[in-house]
């Protein structure tokens, strides 16, 4: 080779090393993408379960000593999440502005002290809801147990769907994306079939022969999840500053969320190191193997 190829070379090698690790941090951004989606998903659904109302209705004439008993007993239920106690004032109060005038003047002061439960999101099936609501009846202190039955099960079920639609949306594109990500290591390959013959012909071992390969596909895939890894960082910080209403949070970054950041990284980094070990191998083996003829088509 003169000195004029060479640099040209280099180059073209320079090109199809960058190329092959940009397509590798495409298919890992993919992947990473599903992850956050159903890491944020996942949240989301919990958060919309733990928002629905479980309203314990106290009796009128229930005594201050008995509605701390009860509220302890309540919040040490295996279902609650959290308590707040609405008292007959604070009822009372809520009503009047609700309606614009004091109803009082009118009925009295009908309305019975309460209290708001919060059920953890492993609870809000209609199953446990029911168990719990009869629990709660059974207790002479309790007027009432009211929630909507109705809109629970609308959530549970709506929930359930959409649930199992990103899963198969997530199982159809991570097939994609594997596919892509083999696809792109065997065309690596492929540039390199002649040399890889020529090899064979000078008397290198088979494992010889893969070794150099597999070393260059593990590199690029450590550089194709490190690059994966910062477009992923920045979209979760753009994610997190975007707030579509309220104090809803598009994609969370509290310190349980982080650690599921954390771990999908690690997978990423794994994915990216046993697909491009595993394609880089299959196609080493098979220009191996592949008679000569062959490597011209």
């Amino acid at each position: 080779m003169n000195e004029q190829q060479q640099p040209i070379t280099k180059k073209r090698l320079t090109s199809a090393w960058i190329s092959t690790v940009l397509s590798i941090s495409l298919v890992l951004i993919m992947i990473g993408l599903l992850g956050i989606i159903l890491i944020n998903a996942r949240r989301i659904t919990n958060e919309t379960k733990e928002n629905i109302d479980f309203e314990v209705i106290l009796q009128p004439d229930i005594e201050t000593g008995d509605i701390l008993s009860i509220r302890k007993e309540i919040e040490a239920m295996k279902e609650v999440k959290s308590t707040i106690f609405i008292s007959k004032e604070q009822a009372a109060k809520e009503t009047i502005e609700l309606l614009g005038h004091d109803f009082r003047d009118v009925v009295g002061d009908i309305l019975p002290p309460s209290i708001i439960l919060k059920i953890k999101s492993d609870y809000t099936d209609t199953k446990h809801l029911q168990q719990l609501e009869k629990q709660l009846q059974m207790d002479q202190r309790v007027y009432d147990v009211q929630y909507q039955r109705t809109y629970v099960e609308n959530i549970n079920h709506n929930l359930s769907t959409i649930s199992m639609v990103l899963i198969g949306i997530s199982c159809i594109l991570l097939f994609i994306a594997i596919s892509l990500l083999v696809n792109t290591m065997r065309l690596s390959i492929y540039a390199n079939r002649f040399l890889i013959r020529s090899m064979l012909y000078v008397g290198a071992k088979r494992s010889t022969i893969r070794r150099p390969f597999i070393a260059k596909g593990i590199w690029q895939g450590i550089w194709g999840a490190l690059l994966a890894m910062a477009v992923l960082t920045g979209g979760i910080c753009l994610g997190h500053s975007y707030t579509p209403s309220g104090n809803f949070t598009l994609i969370a970054t509290d310190s349980q969320t982080i650690g599921n950041y954390t771990l999908l990284y690690v997978i990423l980094l794994a994915l990216g190191l046993l697909f491009t070990w595993l394609a880089t191998s299959l196609a080493v083996r098979k220009y191996i193997r592949m008679k000569l003829d062959n490597l011209y088509f």
